[in-house]
């Protein structure tokens, strides 16, 4: 189980695979279990490096809310410990503000970004709904942590999703339950994320970029995502019509596949840019 050293912290991560290495980083709260389908598929191509961001079990805590420099200085010191000059990136939602502002930090350690239902934050970003942050919010007396985390999972799937794949959902919901997110760590996440704009940084980022997005999305609107493809100079655009925030579980498969292509394909720089859609 490696452990990366920073300051008075230690950040766990997980390395799968060999290859070109690529750094996998969670939303808010989320850990190793979001990756499931993720890490078997990428690791036949790469050496995924998948983070877990202080205040995820069991890397060291978040005394108080940080910030993302803070945690992107966090992965640069996975990827130092994991003997990595530079990676391809992986963000999903808060993981990819941890993205940006990793390659606001230090350019030269990121070769690509694939940012996933996130934003570039900001004055102009679309916010969370307010029904779905006070659906997040909300504490519930009799509420067992299995309901709640259903409930809060919910909100980020599609709405079939409970009755056609049911027994993944509650086999998503054994591991977290096995690895318990403290609610106060979690509340930690969420503050760091506030303040977070990457508007001028995004548009100096000179290495390929691919955002992909559910026009469903109930937690970060997917205007956000276009918002990023028009930022960055060498983005393109995946959406995924009709599909919420979580689309990485829900449509896996395809995902993986369009992030590979994206990762291995030649350098063409007349090919930044593309916007597809998938039904």
């Amino acid at each position: 189980m490696p452990f990366a050293p920073r300051e008075e912290a230690r950040i766990h991560y997980e390395a799968t695979g060999t290859g070109p290495p690529l750094v996998l980083l969670p939303g808010l709260g989320y850990g190793p279990w979001c990756w499931r389908f993720q890490i078997p598929h990428l690791s036949r191509r790469f050496r995924v490096l998948a983070v877990d961001f202080r205040g995820i079990p069991p890397s060291t805590p978040l005394p108080r809310p940080s910030s993302m420099e803070e945690f992107a200085k966090d992965v640069l010191a996975v990827l130092r410990h994991a003997g990595a000059e530079s990676a391809h990136v992986l963000g999903v939602s808060m993981g990819g503000f941890v993205a940006q502002a990793l390659a606001a930090l230090s350019p030269r350690s990121v070769e690509s970004l694939v940012l996933v239902s996130t934003s570039a934050g900001g004055p102009l970003s679309a916010p969370m709904p307010p029904e779905t942050w006070q659906e997040l919010a909300r504490e519930l007396p009799q509420e067992s942590p299995r309901d709640r985390l259903r409930r809060t999972m919910l909100l980020a799937l599609t709405p079939d999703f409970a009755a056609t794949r049911g027994p993944l959902l509650e086999s998503l919901l054994d591991e977290r339950l096995a690895a318990p997110v403290p609610r106060e760590q979690w509340m930690h996440q969420a503050l760091s994320a506030q303040g977070f704009d990457a508007t001028r940084s995004d548009r100096a980022f000179p290495r390929p970029a691919l955002v992909v997005a559910g026009t469903r999305d109930r937690v970060v609107p997917w205007t956000n995502s276009l918002r990023l493809y028009r930022l960055l100079p060498r983005a393109s655009l995946l959406l995924f019509r009709d599909q919420n925030h979580l689309l990485f579980l829900e449509r896996a498969d395809e995902l993986d596949e369009a992030v590979t292509e994206f990762l291995t394909r030649p350098p063409a720089p007349e090919e930044d840019g593309s916007v597809r859609e998938v039904p």
